[in-house]
């Protein structure tokens, strides 16, 4: 039986989304990293936006597998978004290989401190009303605080990281 016909395909034609990646020292623990991921650019409204959402949970997925870093902040400061049900997926940690970290130190007798639970996001003024309705709901009249990973400030993201250090 022949192989069809195969299309190439690359991540980038799924977004016009860029995808930065910066790494910086707990100052709790200077040995743990955390890793902030900056996203730019304009998230299309609606279903227009599920490549997008797709995208930068793949890049977001791949930033954790390759810097392996003890808790994750997503930068949403410099993206516009206005609306649209799958922006949240992207908010990936280091949670999302935690099995199989914790798998290799069962085999090989590694002790690592346990990876951070939650992912920090930091909103801008042209997306924080959009994720503030998609995490707390669309007629929700709660703060965007109320989520309590949300910030405007990526110090405060940080500090919230840096919080889950035990």
């Amino acid at each position: 039986m022949a192989v069809p016909k195969l299309k190439e395909r690359t991540l980038c034609e799924l977004s016009q989304i860029k995808v930065r990646y910066s790494l910086g020292p707990s100052r709790r623990k200077p040995h743990l990293e955390i890793l902030v991921i900056h996203y730019t650019g304009v998230y299309p409204p609606g279903s227009a936006g599920n490549d997008d959402a797709q995208y930068m949970k793949a890049m977001a997925k791949a930033g954790v597998a390759a810097f392996e870093p003890w808790g994750v902040i997503h930068d949403l400061s410099d993206l516009t978004y206005e609306w649209g049900d799958r922006l949240d997926i992207a908010f990936v940690g280091p949670e999302d290989d935690a099995k199989a970290s914790e798998l290799l130190g069962a085999v090989f007798g590694t002790s690592n401190p346990p990876l951070a639970g939650q992912a920090a996001v930091v909103v801008g003024p042209q997306c924080e009303e959009a994720v503030r309705t998609l995490l707390l709901g669309e007629n929700s009249q709660e703060p965007i605080e109320k989520a309590g990973y949300v910030f405007r400030l990526l110090e405060r993201a940080w500090e919230f990281v840096e919080s889950q250090i035990k």
